[in-house]
């Protein structure tokens, strides 16, 4: 698979005001929030790249997610940019709109990313850490600060004044898709 500057090769990208563009060339999404989905909507013709995803990995933790992450994988360089909001199409794949507010409750979108050099990625290829963003916020974050009635004030705070956010564990990811 080619990540490019604007999408994935081959990719079939319908929406282009909103996918398809820099910040948003590939999604990731995580093979460990699958069972939950799928017990939710057992009678769905279940296979990986079900959420929309581009690649499917396994591993993926948005809550180790840092926006501004900077990460090689096969050929490629990519950032994180932001989580995944969900839209009426969601809600059509999984045949309900109640799916949307389940998605939100849940709490794991995924990511989006761009990339910074073009490149292949294949089966197997591990995600390695290549800069780590400074005063920045994880996608479940910045994702809860999105869709949470009660904001964190404390942490909008620490994000206006700059404030470093805790070190995470450095954790290897391999692509499952």
């Amino acid at each position: 698979m080619f990540l490019g500057t604007f999408d994935v090769k081959n990719d079939c990208v319908v929406d282009r005001k909103n996918n398809g563009v820099a910040f948003k060339a590939c999604y990731l999404f995580s093979e460990n929030h699958y069972d939950y989905w799928k017990k939710l909507y057992p009678n769905l013709n279940w296979n990986w790249g079900m959420f929309g995803e581009n690649l499917t990995i396994s591993g993926l933790n948005e809550d180790n997610l840092y926006i501004g992450d900077i990460y090689k994988v096969g050929e490629a360089l990519i950032q994180v940019t932001q989580p995944r909001e969900p839209c009426f199409k969601f809600g059509y794949k999984f045949g309900s709109q109640k799916a949307i507010k389940q998605f939100i409750d849940y709490g794991y979108s995924g990511s989006y990313i761009r990339i910074l050099e073009e490149g292949y990625v294949s089966k197997g290829d591990t995600f390695q850490l290549n800069k780590q963003a400074k005063n920045s916020i994880t996608t479940t974050q910045f994702f809860n600060l999105l869709f949470t009635k009660n904001k964190d004030k404390k942490l909008i705070k620490a994000i206006i004044n700059n404030n470093s956010l805790p070190l995470r564990k450095r954790e290897k990811l391999k692509i499952f898709l």
